[in-house]
C-alpha cells in the first residue's frame, strides 16, 4: 500500500526497470499485410489470375481485360477492411491527459505513459482516470462511470472503492493507488476487444465457394479438351489454341456474381456508415440481415426511459407478464426502471393472455411505482 506521501525515486526506478509502466500496445485487428493477403489469394481470383498468366504468355493484352476484376474484387474488401482499421485504430476511452502524481511528497505532473505501478495519483474536478486503482483518500470524491457502463449518475467514491480507467470525476477530491497500468487496465481491454478481429460465418461465402470448387474440378479437364480440339482438329497453332481454352473457361467463372455480391456489400457498408455503424468485414452485412431478435441489457441509456413492448411475437409473450404483476399486486410494484425485484421473476414463470403491453415510468410518475397499461 502506497502512503500518502506517494513512491520514492528509488521506487520509481525499480518499477521501471522491472517494466512496470503504464504502455500499452494497441492491437486492432489484422495487420495491414493480412488483410491485403486475405482479399486478393481467393479462389475466384486465383481461376483469374491462372487464366490471366496464360493469355499475357501468348501477348494477347486486349484479351487479358478480364483481369480487371481481380483488381475490382480484391479493391473492394481491401479499402473497406483498412477504412475499419484505420477507424479502431483511432478509437480511444482515456485521452491524452498528463495526471497529477505523488511522489515523495510533492506534486507533480507527468505524462500518461510515465505512470508507474502504484503510483498515488491526486484527483480533482475534471480529472480522467487514467490507469485502474483503489481510492486512498476521498473528499466528497464522485467519479462519472459513464462511458465504461453507460450509467449517467455519478458514483460516490470511499477510500478502499476501486476506481477504473475511462472514468472521470464530476466532483471532489481525493487520490488513488494505481493498481493496473498499460494493457491490464479497464480501458485498455475494452479497446482491445472492441478491435478484436473474428472471421465472419457467412453462408452466402460459403455458398459461392462451394460453387467455385466445383467449377474448379470442371475446368482442368475442359481446358484439356478445348486444346486437345483445337490443335488436333481444326490444326490452330498452339497460341490460338491457347486463347481458345481461355476464351471457352472465362464464362464458366461466375466473376459477376463475386463481384454483385461484394458491390451489394459495400453498398450496406455504405449505408450503415451514414448511421455511424462501422463493419469490421464486408460479410458481416448478411450477418446483421440475418438477425431477428435484438437484445438489450436496459433502456435508458440506449433509447429513452421507456418501455414499449408488441407481443406479436411469441418469444417476449412469457415476459409481458409483468405488466399483470405489477397492476394485480400493489405490493409488487417496482419504484423505477432499473429496480430488481419480485414483478419480473414472477412474470417469467406465469403466463398471459395479453397481446399488447406497455410499461412505461414517466417523469412524473407516482412514488409507489411505474405506469402500467395492459390490453389483450
Amino acid at each position: 500500500m502506497t502512503g500518502p506521501g506517494g513512491l520514492s525515486q528509488k521506487d520509481v526506478d525499480t518499477r521501471v526497470s522491472q517494466g512496470l509502466v503504464n504502455h500499452s500496445v494497441r492491437r486492432t485487428g489484422r495487420r495491414t499485410v493480412d488483410i491485403i493477403r486475405s482479399n486478393v489469394f481467393t479462389r475466384i481470383n486465383a481461376m483469374l489470375g491462372v487464366l490471366l498468366i496464360i493469355v499475357l504468355s501468348t501477348g494477347s493484352w486486349i484479351n487479358a481485360a478480364f483481369g480487371l476484376l481481380i483488381v475490382v474484387n480484391s479493391s473492394i474488401g481491401i479499402i473497406q477492411e483498412l477504412r475499419a482499421k484505420r477507424t479502431l485504430d483511432r478509437l480511444t476511452i482515456v485521452g491524452e491527459s498528463k495526471p497529477t502524481v505523488i511522489r515523495e511528497g510533492e506534486h507533480i505532473s507527468v505524462l500518461r505513459d510515465e505512470l508507474v505501478l502504484d503510483d498515488l495519483i491526486d484527483l480533482g474536478s475534471g480529472d480522467q482516470l487514467v490507469v485502474d486503482g483503489v481510492v486512498r483518500s476521498a473528499d466528497g470524491l464522485m467519479v462519472d462511470e459513464s462511458l465504461l457502463t453507460g450509467e449517467s449518475d455519478p458514483v460516490l467514491k470511499k477510500p478502499g472503492d476501486a476506481v477504473f480507467s475511462g472514468s472521470f470525476v464530476s466532483s471532489g477530491k481525493g487520490t488513488y493507488q494505481a493498481t493496473a497500468i498499460g494493457d491490464d487496465a479497464y480501458a485498455a481491454r475494452l479497446i482491445a476487444e472492441a478491435g478484436r478481429f473474428q472471421l465472419t460465418d457467412s453462408r452466402l461465402q460459403a455458398g459461392i465457394n462451394s460453387i467455385l470448387q466445383l467449377i474448379t474440378y470442371l475446368l482442368v479437364p475442359t481446358g484439356i479438351l478445348t486444346i486437345w480440339t483445337q490443335l488436333s482438329r481444326t490444326g490452330a497453332p498452339l497460341r490460338d489454341a491457347l486463347l481458345s481454352m481461355v476464351a471457352a473457361l472465362v464464362p464458366m467463372v461466375p466473376e459477376g456474381l463475386v463481384l454483385m455480391t461484394s458491390i451489394a456489400f459495400a453498398v450496406g457498408v455504405v449505408r450503415l456508415g451514414r448511421r455511424n455503424a462501422l463493419i469490421n468485414e464486408l460479410p458481416a452485412i448478411e450477418g446483421l440481415a440475418r438477425v431477428n431478435v435484438v437484445c438489450t441489457d436496459k433502456t435508458g441509456t440506449l433509447t429513452e426511459t421507456a418501455w414499449n413492448w408488441n407481443t406479436s411475437n411469441s418469444l417476449v409473450t412469457p415476459v409481458l407478464t409483468l405488466c399483470t404483476a405489477c397492476c394485480r399486486d400493489l405490493s409488487l410494484r417496482t419504484t423505477g426502471p432499473t429496480t430488481r425485484s419480485t414483478p419480473l421473476r414472477k412474470a417469467l414463470v406465469t403466463g398471459t393472455s395479453a397481446t399488447e403491453c406497455w410499461i412505461v415510468w414517466p417523469s412524473t410518475r407516482p412514488a409507489n411505482g411505474p405506469g402500467c397499461r395492459l390490453s389483450s
